[in-house]
């Protein structure tokens, strides 16, 4: 016997999606008081004006909060998606993108000054993909060990926009350049990164003739 189809109402999809929007902008909201370090699904439920239980059944604990608010977060600074690094060649591409979308919001300079832990732990969880693949493109290059971790740390001090406001706020360059100011001291990192990357390998191949026997004449000595 075959189950009944299950009915969904689309006019009732979109108000939960609506909902949810609405939440989370309400936790978004909270994050914006200096000093703020936790999330209140009361205060969320009074802001958006829905009952407390409604929140909790969007949003069960603490965890699937900072997950949602990740994702909204990335819904409005990068609406069309954020494609990862995908090698080497590709990271200034990918620093340009990144800092061109995110200086499109002023959230993001808002967000890139909050110090409190809710608003690090979203941070941190949004961008683990995008910061693996910076250190993979760097690792993939074949620099020595301490100059990759060296570059690893700069490339991701640089992917965040925490390293781009500062350049319009504090030295007043103009927006529309900073994405191109950051990929470019990409590129440069990239290739100092080559070629520290071929000395190794020339020092490796030197290293290997030094040890191999050396070659031998026989010389005659002239009786005086």
């Amino acid at each position: 016997m075959k189950r009944p189809r299950r009915y969904v109402s689309p006019k009732r999809e979109a108000q939960a999606a609506a909902t949810r929007e609405a939440i989370l902008e309400a936790f978004a909201a909270q994050l914006e008081a200096p000093g703020r370090d936790t999330l209140s699904p009361r205060e969320a439920a009074e802001r958006a004006g829905v009952s407390l239980r409604t929140v909790h059944l969007h949003f069960a604990n603490v965890d699937s909060q900072i997950l949602a608010l990740g994702e909204w977060f990335d819904r409005r600074f990068y609406p069309s998606g954020v494609t990862l690094a995908a090698g080497p060649d590709d990271l200034p591409r990918y620093f340009r993108d990144i800092h061109h979308k995110a200086l499109l919001s002023p959230i993001s300079r808002l967000l890139a000054q909050h110090r409190g832990e809710v608003w690090k732990e979203v941070r941190q969880r949004r961008r683990a993909q995008r910061l693996d693949a910076i250190a993979s493109a760097v690792k993939a290059i074949g620099a020595p060990p301490q100059a990759t971790a060296d570059a690893t740390a700069m490339l991701l001090s640089l992917s965040g926009a925490d390293a781009s406001w500062p350049m319009h706020d504090l030295y007043g360059l103009p927006l529309e350049r900073i994405p191109h100011v950051i990929a470019n001291t990409v590129a440069l990192i990239v290739e100092q990164l080559r070629a520290q990357a071929a000395h190794k390998n020339n020092g490796t191949s030197l290293g290997n003739n030094e040890r191999r026997p050396a070659a031998t004449t026989n010389t005659k000595r002239k009786r005086a």
